[in-house]
């Protein structure tokens, strides 16, 4: 059921493009908003769990069974991590690492998620700098890991949801939300030569909302390892099948504009933890 914003929330709806940041850098029309009218507005964005769900189940293999209301088309993003089969009104989504059938990517698409942008400066001399020196490992995965470990030491400062801001704001200032965290990791990615993409959607439980039972809004990053693309969570700091994916973009606020009101009508209608047998077992 769609849950209802009053009116100073729609304003802050109409400015902020995913539940952790604000798409622009100026502020919504009208009075600026608060933090805690932000909190306020987050709020109507948490989606219920159908059940309380571990670490443990996190951890492997989650099929869901989500739905619009109103019901209408979407498309709903498949990738290398998240399998995507639409029931009726329903969708099934399967989470897991290995879970999902994402075609590769073309070289037009390699190009795009490792060329810098407004958002993701890859090429500043400040984030080549700061990746540089916190990069390790010899593959894509060992290599994105230590950087989304860099990334969440140093977002040492308050967490804040009122901007969207860039990869050098998030170097900088050292603060914001999931959305700084994941822009400063893809920016870092893409400073060592990795293809990274950041990816909208809603998590279990997120330490950004301190609410216990419930999807919030969040943003992650996805990397191309050669052969697949593969999840890393600097604001999180694991990935799991607690992640729900809604959308798939290069770090710019244009693919996040029609998250909001994807969240804001969606239901999980159940979460079921799936057990499979090795094969010849």
């Amino acid at each position: 059921m769609r849950r209802a914003l009053h009116a100073g929330a729609w304003l802050l709806a109409a400015a902020l493009a995913t539940g952790c940041a604000a798409p622009t850098r100026s502020p919504p029309p009208g009075p600026v908003m608060t933090t805690a009218q932000v909190r306020e507005w987050l709020d109507l964005l948490h989606v219920p769990s159908p059940v309380r769900m571990s670490a443990t189940a996190r951890a492997g293999e989650i099929e869901y069974r989500l739905a619009l209301r109103p019901a209408r088309a979407y498309a709903w993003p498949a990738t290398g991590e998240q399998r995507v089969r639409v029931d009726g009104d329903a969708v099934v989504v399967n989470i897991c690492a290995t879970c999902g059938d994402e075609a590769a990517p073309d070289a037009a698409t390699l190009a795009r998620y490792l060329a810098p942008n407004a958002y993701v400066q890859s090429d500043d001399r400040r984030i080549r700098a700061f990746a540089r020196r916190s990069v390790r490992g010899s593959t894509p995965d060992a290599r994105m890991h230590t950087l989304a470990e860099a990334v969440r030491a140093h977002m040492t400062g308050p967490i804040s949801f009122t901007a969207y801001g860039d990869a050098i704001t998030a170097l900088e200032q050292r603060s914001g939300d999931c959305t700084e965290y994941a822009l400063l990791l893809a920016a870092s990615g893409r400073a060592v030569g990795i293809p990274t993409r950041v990816v909208y959607g809603i998590a279990y439980a997120s330490r950004f909302t301190g609410r216990p039972h419930v999807f919030a809004p969040h943003v992650w990053v996805q990397a191309w390892n050669g052969t697949r693309w593969v999840s890393a969570d600097a604001g999180l700091g694991t990935f799991g099948a607690g992640h729900i994916a809604l959308a798939v973009g290069d770090g710019t606020p244009t693919q996040s504009r029609a998250v909001n009101e994807v969240i804001r009508d969606l239901e999980v209608l159940s979460a079921t933890g799936v057990v499979r047998t090795p094969a010849g077992g």
